[in-house]
């Protein structure tokens, strides 16, 4: 764990193990308005017990006694603590192939369909906004390697996300076997490799699809266009109805006529029927 600053430092006691901290109506307004204003998440009152069950245990690590302290040291992005923060915060429910229908459009539509285009060498170039721990990029990955989609044209797949420690995994690619669901016995003895720990890594031609960058999506986004197929799956419902919209937007202009879009089961692309179209369930084409 990194340094805590002076100050926060100072306020530090030896908690109880297992307490529960109280979370009063003035310091969850306080949690929402930073995580609103730095992050674009907002946390309504249905994650109140939430953020008090997964906080209480943060605040028994530091040995805080108040959620006071330790939004006194959250306050400042720049504070190690920060960045610990938003890894709480994010929620990261993922496995492999999740919403398969999305991975059978993806091979058996959208790929062939950019594989045949023969007028370009240039790579198909795909994004995954919110990657989380990786399975939902390395089952794009998968699904791109696997016979059916071969073709002349390499795959890049852009993973971005919020939270650094998923990052790291993804850029790893090491799973244990309760983050292997979804995946099947075929698909696991031919993309990974067991390790001496007993996880299991993806291979070598695997992970080279793979290039990972922190990114807070409401931050300025170093990306280059055009972009064949966005997956934003489940990002989405974190924000408020202009901020998705803002994001749709966003994410069109990094697209051409005719690129996809892939949102979660619960999503949809809000006001911006005017740059999206829908092809099939939570799938978008753009006009």
């Amino acid at each position: 764990m990194q340094v805590l600053t002076d100050k926060c430092q100072r306020m530090l006691k030896p908690a109880k193990n297992n307490q529960t901290f109280k979370l009063t109506d003035r310091v969850f307004g306080e949690f929402q308005k930073v995580t609103l204003a730095n992050t674009g998440i907002h946390l309504d009152d249905t994650k109140r017990a939430m953020i008090t069950s997964r906080f209480s245990r943060r605040l028994r690590e530091l040995g805080m006694d108040s959620f006071d302290q330790y939004l006194a040291c959250i306050r400042d992005t720049k504070h190690p603590e920060y960045a610990e923060f938003v890894d709480t915060i994010t929620t990261n429910l993922t496995y492999f192939f999740r919403e398969p229908h999305h991975f059978e459009k993806l091979r058996e539509h959208i790929l062939p369909r950019l594989q045949a285009i023969t007028s370009t060498a240039d790579p198909i170039r795909i994004w995954s906004a919110g990657c989380s721990s990786g399975q939902e990029p390395y089952s794009i990955a998968i699904t791109a390697l696997n016979e059916a989609c071969a073709g002349h044209r390499k795959v890049k797949i852009l993973c971005t996300d919020i939270d650094s420690k998923m990052l790291r995994q993804t850029e790893h690619g090491s799973y244990r076997s309760a983050e292997l669901r979804g995946l099947s016995d075929h698909d696991k003895n031919l993309w990974f490799s067991k390790r001496p720990d007993g996880t299991v890594r993806a291979n070598p031609n695997v992970r080279e699809l793979i290039f990972c960058r922190y990114l807070n999506l409401f931050d300025p986004w170093p990306i280059k266009p055009y972009l064949d197929v966005i997956f934003c799956r489940n990002v989405l419902i974190y924000f408020d109805i202009q901020r998705q919209e803002k994001l749709i937007r966003g994410m069109a202009k990094l697209q051409k006529p005719g690129a996809t879009l892939i949102l979660g089961h619960s999503e949809t692309i809000a006001n911006c029927g005017d740059v999206y179209r829908r092809s099939a369930n939570t799938v978008y084409e753009r006009i």
